[in-house]
């Protein structure tokens, strides 16, 4: 299952014109960029210590799928490169064997890389789905929602009631407060009316944001999923 099919299939198109346009332009020199960034895995394993080329050397992290990557530091060519280190049997050289890359979208300063394994079992290579993020308008105690299901969802979250289309994403920001417990509920679009897709009670801590995931499943009953990602965000990040 991958609910970014649509935004791939977007970026195909995109990517079309760039390289038509690209074949009567004049080679120019890439931009540079200096972000922070956390890993995800959309499927079940975990990508153990794949690396990457930042102007500070070669650094590496790990996917997961239960939870956010520890946050980490690149700054070079907006177009970044996750890679494996191999050697070079006949020369014994050193060399690099790219398993995921994307561009950094213009002026992003986070970014969370999500990992979705190719189709292609042969060898290992991942699509790179990156979604820009902004701690000033998703802080602690938010909740950033994306909806790449078939269905409009409207919600719940505490006090806060919200509506989002299909292949669209909400930030719903809380009062800052302390450790609690608060109501959350999604209901999704059936004809004319709604239906009850999910309800329960979240405990809220103030040290963190949650990222929603909502896509379809294969449940026919309830063919929507919901994945809830937790961060840990402390004040002096929040406010930098």
């Amino acid at each position: 299952m991958n609910p970014f099919a649509k935004l791939t299939s977007t970026r195909l198109i995109i990517g079309a014109v760039i390289a038509c346009a690209q074949l009567s332009a004049q080679p120019v020199e890439e931009s540079m960029v200096d972000i922070e960034f956390t890993t995800l895995n959309w499927s079940s394993n975990v990508i153990a210590d794949i690396k990457f080329a930042s102007d500070d050397g070669v650094k590496s992290v790990s996917v997961y799928n239960r939870g956010l990557s520890i946050p980490q530091s690149y700054k070079g060519p907006e177009n970044i490169v996750f890679f494996r280190e191999s050697v070079e049997q006949t020369t014994g050289e050193s060399i690099r064997i790219p398993v995921a890359q994307a561009k950094i979208p213009k002026n992003a300063k986070e970014i969370l890389f999500v990992f979705q394994p190719s189709a292609d079992t042969s060898k290992e290579s991942y699509a790179l789905y990156p979604i820009p993020r902004d701690r000033e308008k998703f802080p602690r105690g938010s909740y950033q929602i994306f909806n790449f299901s078939d269905y409009t969802i409207s919600g719940k979250i505490d006090d806060e009631l919200f509506q989002l289309d299909r292949q669209n994403q909400s930030i719903i920001a809380l009062p800052l407060q302390k450790t609690t417990t608060i109501e959350v509920k999604f209901a999704r679009s059936q004809g004319e009316g709604w239906t009850l897709a999910y309800s329960s009670l979240w405990g809220l801590k103030a040290d963190t944001r949650v990222n929603i995931f909502i896509f379809n499943s294969n449940d026919s009953v309830n063919p929507i999923e919901i994945r809830r990602y937790k961060e840990f965000l402390p004040a002096e990040a929040a406010t930098q």
